[in-house]
């Protein structure tokens, strides 16, 4: 199944990057393959959830998600285009970046290599490339008006994303 481009539902963005919004896919998507990252490529069930919700994209402009032995990264929606979260404070919306690990991490404990693929492959490219420091990443609890909400998750660290962003500075 191949997704249909839809850039005429899809907002531009029209400011400069100011934010990373860090995600897990269980909020958005209720099949089980959204919630539970295995070894298994579940990427093509994102975009079945896409198709079922008549969404113009994924609302994520990257997700993250184990294949075999290691993580990948995928374009979601591409980073021009302006991923819309109904919970988020239109200041920071409109101005940030926002990144998905594939599953749900408040029944699983990220291991460290998600983390250093998240830094090296995401977060320190557009950190360097938009002027941000560390203190610009957030989680989505972080920037959520539901106080309710634990996205990326309770077993998320911000203290081990920020100390493997400093790890993999582009200097």
């Amino acid at each position: 199944m191949k997704m249909p481009f839809k850039p005429s539902m899809l907002q531009l963005r029209r400011q400069s990057v100011k934010w990373i919004i860090l995600h897990h896919t269980a909020e958005m998507y209720d099949m089980p393959s959204a919630r539970i990252d295995n070894e298994k490529y579940q990427m093509k069930d994102l975009v079945s959830g896409v198709l079922e919700k008549k969404q113009g994209d994924i609302n994520y402009n990257f997700v993250v998600e184990k294949i075999k032995e290691d993580y990948n990264v995928f374009v979601a929606r591409p980073f021009p285009y302006k991923c819309v979260w109904g919970d988020i404070s239109n200041d920071i919306n409109n101005r940030a970046i926002h990144v998905a690990c594939l599953g749900s991490y408040d029944f699983k404990i990220p291991p460290k290599r998600l983390y250093e693929v998240l830094a090296y492959r995401i977060l320190n490219p557009f950190m360097h490339m938009f002027h941000l420091s560390p203190s610009r990443i957030k989680f989505h609890r972080d920037v959520s008006d539901d106080k309710e909400l634990t996205c990326p998750g309770d077993f998320f660290d911000y203290g081990i994303v920020e100390s493997m962003v400093r790890k993999f500075v582009l200097k």
